[in-house]
């Protein structure tokens, strides 16, 4: 695939720079919340609302979604919401999202860009629906399965490299598919899943967005975007990451499936 530049009628302005930022601090605020990056709400706004190329939108995002999980995984860390006996699952799972989300940015360049398009669109619509049926349905209680050291290996290796993969390709940092595994076969409980999410979304984003740099796929239109963006985003981050104990999310997530359903059909239909 060929990057293509912002053209004229994307070329930035005043009030897309504050488009940015806004939506980076209202999105990066979710994150903080819920222990997500985010990144699969910034899609339609990065490449419906901003304009951005599908290949410039993926290294933006990752950009702003390294910023997001950054800052609320120190947050969280300080407000000591962190079981040490996380540490290993949390370290296999992140050397295996480091070679996935590589790959997976290596498949943005060799896979004809509207089949990405139409797996994007199947992804945030999965996500969307995921998002608003989970609080709707009761989880099992302390669902955690009997595992040995490795089995437990195995299925955080595996479960990071596939999540590593759709981070890489899709620029999200994958903590919607990240921490049901937490929760359902480690047995995290819901925060300490969301905050291990968090850290091991810090070098698969990184992975990814490093590979996507060397490929060129930045310019410097986008890289502002991504700035601004990721400020709003850290701010955001920041003031979400205080109300994690505090706010209930069901409603949250309900509308935010909602909204991230009805961006991605509109995004489709003016594509």
């Amino acid at each position: 695939m060929i990057l293509k530049p912002l053209n004229r009628e994307n070329h930035l302005t005043f009030l897309k720079i504050l488009v940015a930022f806004l939506s980076g601090f209202i999105l990066g605020w979710v994150a903080g919340l819920i222990g997500v990056g985010g990144g699969e709400f910034r899609i339609p706004i990065l490449l419906h609302v901003l304009g951005l190329p599908l290949l410039t939108m993926i290294p933006v995002n990752l950009l702003v979604g390294l910023l997001t999980v950054s800052v609320s995984f120190t947050k969280r860390f300080q407000l000591g919401l962190w079981d040490q006996n996380s540490l290993r699952v949390s370290l296999v799972m992140s050397v295996a999202s480091i070679v996935g989300a590589y790959l997976g940015a290596e498949l943005t360049g060799r896979i004809p860009e509207k089949p990405v398009r139409v797996m994007l669109s199947i992804l945030l619509i999965t996500l969307g629906l995921k998002i608003m049926i989970e609080p709707l349905v009761q989880p099992p209680a302390n669902p955690r399965l009997k595992l040995g050291f490795v089995e437990e290996f195995l299925i955080a290796f595996f479960a990071g490299l596939a999540i590593g993969v759709v981070s890489g390709m899709f620029g999200v940092a994958g903590g919607e598919f990240r921490i049901p595994v937490l929760m359902y076969v480690f047995g995290f409980n819901v925060i300490t899943a969301g905050t291990v999410s968090l850290l091991v979304s810090i070098p698969t984003i990184a992975s990814g967005l490093m590979k996507h740099y060397n490929m060129k796929h930045l310019n410097k239109d986008a890289l502002t975007i991504a700035i601004t963006m990721g400020a709003g985003s850290v701010f955001g981050a920041f003031t979400g990451a205080l109300y994690v104990e505090t706010v209930g999310e069901s409603l949250i997530k309900i509308i935010l499936g909602a909204i991230l359903i009805l961006a991605t059909i509109r995004m489709m239909i003016k594509h």
